[in-house]
């Protein structure tokens, strides 16, 4: 019997495992012991009334309760220790008995469980031990470039004084307001504008720690300085040239000087990094500036700002020919994987890196002893955090850090959702943080079973994407994150819900109790909770939304959050968890922009069309034209291969072709005249013909 039908011959399967395995004494009593535990309470708890009753068996009520298990399909398996729990509450049965049959009902489940037709996932003790990490890379983090990143020069908050603070405050108003008076330039993201503060806090704090400005003078004049129409009309052209050429020559002295800085103190010697610097500082003259234009195109013609974009130009030669030669500052053999023949850089990454911390993510250590909660806690979240890095196109890694996700459901269970289905939801729009325009501005992880019209009998885990870098371009985007199966019979939503939710452990002896929450192959089942997943952070961006005429109270927080503290993952602290998993498993400090690269090379490496290259392009949010330009990293060897193989094909093997044709023109006429009557010859008198060839007499 290699597939069992029905509950009973899974029994007798089972039975003779027993009887092969053990003595027949103590095989006979562990079958009726076993017995004992499936007929009366399985059936009692499926239902049926007529096997209600006391003590053992009759007969005939054998006889029907084989008749009854033969009536039910393997799928019961998944969820018998809830059934059997029901049997035996209905029963009445002391917790002595309840503690044996449950003992036995689970000893048949392990057993089922290593049977390849198993309709459930593997659940025991030895998937339930990890893998050691330690050894195959480098515990310390990599160093990539010889840049003095302990230099801390920018302006804190206690330096900044209430003048500049105002200041800041209305230019990055200029920046992020939909509409500002006197404002020609367009609006840019919040999240890019907090970039250009950043960037103008440590030229002020250059200034203060390196050019004894005192905090009184600092302003962003001090930066870019202003002089007005009105103050300079009563000058000849000859004296506003002059003063101008002043401002200007104060611009670059201070410019030069900082750039020095940069490379002799911080060892920085990208242009790359020049250029975006230069860019932040336009910006901010053309706030400065803003009312002493009346078209866009003025801007140029003020002297100072054509001294920042003369530079911008001078920067911009450089950092293009940087990218042309694919030059960079990091050392990117520290964070790009060695090359294997025939392997791609992406396939590397999944098998070395994401699936070692998929394992990782088990409640048992390889010696089988349990784990720390908080630990298993962080192994789920770095194993997410790479698969939806590696698993499907990876998207800028401020789209996962800034990730949410519902953590009340104040509502009722839509009719879709199965009776026992999970179900976490999607706050309702008005809920949402919006923009000015009224349309949504963030981004949530949500699970449903109806999407875009299509229902999904178990459930799927979607990304809502509404706010990206591109989202004027491409819009929101609704991202179904997809759900691999893995050899052990998990896959990759269980992951995530063991994150949100905990992981449960079967057995122990201490604290046990059963389980009742949302895996049906765990229903009944004793243990206790080997982690609650996220919560271990002690998680503290708690957020209620609910306004007064509400009846419903709506929360939500991060999907990712920093262990131990429980707070919103910054960029480098969530790229820092990132590199420093890969730095450990195979000494390559691979960063969640590095990812992006690697899938944009892995679509050059295995030759995808243009069309299934744009597709990637724009499931990572960006062009064709970028993915090529900017994160293509294929070697040269890899760029070189079509090509050769196209003129191996096409012109070497034509030549041989063409020679062997003059050469042998009746060998291949004659090669033609035999196919034709082989192809001739019916089924029976090719395998007459072939027995003939192999065993010639």
């Amino acid at each position: 019997m290699n597939k069992p039908q029905n509950l009973l011959e899974v029994y007798y399967l089972y039975q003779n495992h027993i009887q092969s395995t053990y003595v027949d004494k103590q095989a006979e009593n562990m079958l009726r012991e076993t017995r004992a535990a499936i007929m009366r309470p399985l059936l009692v708890g499926l239902g049926y009334q007529e096997m209600m009753g006391p003590g053992k068996l009759s007969t005939v009520e054998n006889k029907l309760a084989e008749d009854l298990l033969k009536a039910q399909n393997l799928e019961v398996l998944i969820t018998s220790r809830q059934i059997q729990l029901r049997g035996l509450e209905l029963l009445q049965r002391s917790k002595k008995i309840k503690d044996l049959y449950q003992c036995k009902l689970n000893q048949l489940l392990g057993w089922c469980q290593t049977q390849t037709w198993f309709p459930g996932k593997l659940v025991n003790f030895n998937l339930s031990c990890t893998e050691s990490l330690r050894g195959t890379g480098h515990s310390r983090r990599i160093k990539l470039t010889r840049r003095r990143k302990n230099i801390n020069y920018t302006l804190s908050f206690k330096e900044i004084s209430s003048s500049l603070k105002c200041e800041i405050d209305m230019w990055y108003e200029f920046l992020t307001q939909p509409e500002y008076p006197g404002r020609l330039v367009n609006p840019i993201q919040k999240s890019t504008a907090l970039q250009y503060v950043k960037h103008i806090k440590l030229f002020l704090g250059w200034f203060y720690h390196y050019q004894e400005i005192s905090l009184e003078q600092l302003s962003l004049t001090l930066l870019i300085p202003k002089l007005t129409k009105q103050e300079i009309s009563h000058l000849s052209d000859q004296k506003q040239k002059k003063l101008w050429r002043n401002k200007q020559i104060y611009l670059e002295k201070w410019l030069c000087e900082y750039f020095k800085f940069l490379r002799e103190e911080m060892l920085s010697h990208s242009p790359r990094t020049l250029s975006s610097k230069l860019k932040i500082l336009l910006s901010l003259g053309k706030f400065i500036y803003r009312e002493e234009i009346e078209e866009l195109d003025d801007f140029p013609s003020i002297p100072i700002l054509k001294t920042i974009i003369k530079y911008i130009n001078n920067t911009n030669q450089d950092r293009n020919d940087w990218q042309r030669q694919r030059k960079y500052i990091a050392a990117q053999d520290k964070k790009w994987t060695d090359p294997i023949p025939g392997i791609t850089v992406l396939t590397i990454v999944r098998e070395r890196v994401v699936e070692p911390l998929r394992k990782k993510c088990r409640s048992r250590n390889k010696n089988g002893h349990l784990r720390q909660a908080l630990g298993i806690a962080m192994a789920l979240q770095k194993y997410l955090a790479w698969s939806f890095l590696a698993d499907m196109p990876a998207r800028r890694q401020d789209e996962y850090r800034n990730l949410k996700i519902s953590l009340t459901c104040p509502i009722k269970k839509p009719k879709e959702v199965p009776i026992d289905g999970l179900y976490h939801p999607l706050l309702p729009d008005e809920k949402r943080e919006k923009r000015y325009d009224n349309s949504i501005e963030d981004n949530y992880i949500y699970k449903t079973y109806v999407h875009q019209g299509k229902f999904y009998e178990h459930g799927i885990w979607v990304l809502d994407i509404q706010s990206h870098k591109n989202w004027k371009v491409y819009g929101a985007q609704s991202i179904i994150i997809p759900n691999p199966k893995f050899d052990d019979k998990t896959c990759l939503y269980e992951y995530i819900e063991s994150y949100l939710y905990g992981q449960w452990r079967i057995g122990g002896r201490k604290h046990q109790v059963i389980y009742d929450w949302w895996q049906p192959e765990l229903l009944g089942c004793r243990g206790s909770w080997a982690t609650s997943g996220r919560a271990e952070f002690m998680p503290a961006d708690f957020c209620c939304i609910q306004k007064h005429q509400d009846s419903e109270l709506w929360s939500w927080g991060y999907f990712f959050v920093q262990p131990y503290s429980g707070k919103y993952f910054c960029g480098t602290r969530f790229s820092a968890m990132i590199s420093d998993s890969s730095c450990q498993l195979i000494g390559k400090s691979i960063s969640p922009h590095t990812m992006r690269s690697i899938w944009a090379t892995w679509a050059y490496q295995i030759e995808l069309s243009d069309q299934q290259k744009e597709s990637l392009a724009y499931a990572m949010g960006h062009t064709l034209k970028t993915l090529k330009s900017i994160y293509d990293r294929s070697t040269p060897e890899e760029k070189r291969r079509p090509i050769e193989e196209a003129i191996n094909q096409h012109l070497f093997n034509d030549f041989m072709l063409e020679a062997s044709t003059k050469t042998q023109p009746k060998l291949t006429a004659d090669l033609a005249v035999l196919m034709a009557k082989l192809e001739q010859l019916t089924l029976e008198e090719r395998n007459s013909l072939r027995q003939m060839l192999l065993n010639p007499k």
